[in-house]
């Protein structure tokens, strides 16, 4: 396990920058005549395949189904002349822009225009770009659930004689790949005032900057070190933390237990669905400070929008790495590994450990762990000291 998670860091730490410069390349706006082409080629791609079965779908459309995936196409037998109106991508076909499923979300971002570069939106969407005018304009937009994106579209919307052709490019993302690729509506013919209202929505969108993407890359000198920032997150700072601004931001705890220690003061537990915070007392009773904080759950956010379930590399991108040398059990992402700051890999028999530190100006040092099975980060705990 050691010697494999080593290798695994080894390998990520000497990747080439160069795909991350790729991604600066403006790409050109999304067409109406290059889904066509596309679809087209996917077309003869399953009229040549021995393998193709032509069948109807549920709703009454004719699918062509090739080991590229599956086609919605205008007639209920595949020939030369069928028109193929949609597409659901299987793993091995390329997708628009070069793309495939498997490609990380970074290289999809990269693959289009994209005028909003920090991801800026809500916790749940972001509007990329609005562009072009009649006949044909275009535009792309995300969801996501905080800093984990799921879904990235980017839609043509086609003038006609009698109303506007919506399609385009829906791609499903999950733990930073794409999973899943369709082209959709290639003869969905909508309203104009319809088509618009959707336009003025994204554009609408552009207007928020509620909350962002946090940064990541793999090379670790473009990355800022743990900071007094990042103590900032889920709506408390953990060092101005209290119990009463715990209760305001996560609601009633389910558990609220005090506990008198060798030294008269008090601790004071309180637990949430998927966090602990532990609070220091005097033998008064009056609030000292905060001790430490623990997420279990995936559904609070810690610094830099980091939540359980993330993987290890995902994590590791957020923050500065790269700078250190070896240690004996472990690497050094930056720092020495013994004076703060500094931030740590350590390898053990089943968990690997990240350990971020920051020297406050009293002589305290807050000490972030995070503890990853199987390359998924398990729980992240904060310390005061």
């Amino acid at each position: 396990m050691k010697k494999l998670m080593a290798l695994f860091l080894t390998i990520m730490l000497l990747i080439s920058g160069a795909a991350a410069e790729s991604m600066v390349e403006e790409s050109a706006n999304l067409t109406y005549e290059e889904l066509e082409i596309y679809l087209a080629q996917l077309g003869k791609a399953a009229l040549e395949s021995k393998e193709t079965v032509v069948s109807t779908s549920e709703e009454g459309l004719a699918e062509a189904t090739f080991p590229g995936g599956v086609l919605g196409i205008s007639d209920e037998v595949l020939k030369e002349t069928t028109v193929v109106l949609s597409a659901v991508l299987n793993q091995d076909q390329p997708c628009p822009r070069g793309l495939k499923i498997g490609d990380s979300v970074e290289a999809l971002l990269a693959a289009y225009p994209n005028d909003n570069a920090s991801l800026a939106g809500t916790y749940y969407d972001a509007a990329l770009y609005v562009a072009g005018d009649k006949p044909e304009m275009t535009a792309g937009w995300l969801l996501r659930d905080g800093q984990r994106i799921t879904e990235v579209v980017h839609n043509v919307y086609a003038w006609q004689a009698d109303g506007v052709i919506v399609c385009g490019v829906r791609y499903q993302v999950e733990l930073g790949v794409i999973t899943g690729v369709e082209v959709f509506g290639m003869s969905d013919l909508t309203e104009e005032s319809e088509a618009m209202t959707q336009i003025d929505e994204v554009a609408s969108m552009q207007e928020i900057q509620e909350y962002f993407m946090h940064p990541k890359s793999e090379i670790g000198s473009e990355l800022a070190i743990f900071s007094r920032e990042d103590l900032v997150f889920a709506d408390m700072d953990f060092l101005d933390l209290t119990a009463e601004m715990a209760t305001e931001a996560l609601g009633s705890a389910q558990v609220d237990q005090w506990t008198e220690d060798s030294t008269g003061e008090y601790l004071r537990l309180k637990q949430w669905e998927d966090i602990s915070i532990l609070f220091v007392y005097d033998a008064n009773k009056q609030f000292v400070r905060v001790d430490s904080l623990t997420i279990n759950g995936e559904n609070v956010e810690g610094p830099r929008g980091v939540r359980v379930d993330d993987l290890m590399e995902d994590v590791m991108y957020r923050f500065r790495h790269g700078e250190g040398g070896s240690l004996e059990n472990g690497v050094a992402l930056y720092g020495d590994g013994k004076n703060a700051p500094y931030g740590v890999i350590n390898y053990g028999d089943e968990t690997v450990t990240i350990t971020y530190t920051l020297a406050l100006d009293d002589d305290q040092t807050v000490i972030w762990h995070l503890t990853f099975v199987e390359n998924m980060l398990q729980s992240m705990n904060m310390l005061l000291r």
